[in-house]
């Protein structure tokens, strides 16, 4: 295992943008994508918060629907809430979270985004944004670390391995890119 590569692909610095909206991908531990969505919002680096995935039987709730309700109970306006109920995966994150977007009269032509997601799944979720937002269409992303490990650390941990085995092989699954493609590509 090329630990050095591996961190190189998935691992990722964050690019902090102004955004249009910041879509927030959903985990168990829905709260501190949540918290992170919110200093954007708070800084004035994303107009609208997006929170997107289904329900969760790990959690036995829609996970979009509990990370609204946080950010509400922290505060957050409800004209800066969307959410998008029904996504199972992260292609349907984006696909679902597009279609959110382009119905929502402040938002049709939306031209930015930034992408909150866990530091290993960032570069799978840039992946499925590039694939299924228009072209035209700035791209920012930032992440959160794992309560386990961090992006220095991930290879000592045996979840952080396993993390990154499952990143890389879903990454090669539904984008046939491997390793070495991912190391010369841009994010």
């Amino acid at each position: 295992m090329d630990t050095d590569l591996i961190g190189k692909c998935l691992f990722l610095e964050d690019n902090l943008i102004k955004a249009d909206v910041a879509i927030v991908f959903g985990m168990n531990d829905w709260r501190r994508p949540v918290e992170r969505a919110i200093d954007l919002y708070q800084s004035g680096k994303a107009k609208f918060l997006l929170f997107t995935r289904g329900y969760n039987s790990n959690i036995r709730e829609c996970e979009a629907t509990a990370m609204s309700d946080f950010a509400r109970d922290l505060g957050l306006p409800d004209r800066a809430i969307l959410v998008e109920p029904r996504a199972a995966h992260t292609e349907e994150n984006i696909i679902f979270a597009r279609q959110v977007l382009d119905a929502h009269p402040e938002l049709h032509n939306f031209r930015s985004v930034t992408l909150v997601t866990i530091h290993y799944h960032l570069r799978r979720a840039i992946l499925a944004a590039r694939k299924h937002l228009p072209v035209s269409v700035e791209l920012g992303w930032v992440s959160y670390p794992s309560v386990h490990y961090s992006a220095a650390d991930w290879h000592k941990s045996a979840h952080g391995r396993s993390n990154a085995d499952s990143e890389i092989a879903k990454i090669d699954r539904y984008y046939a890119m491997s390793l070495s493609d991912l190391a010369g590509q841009r994010p």
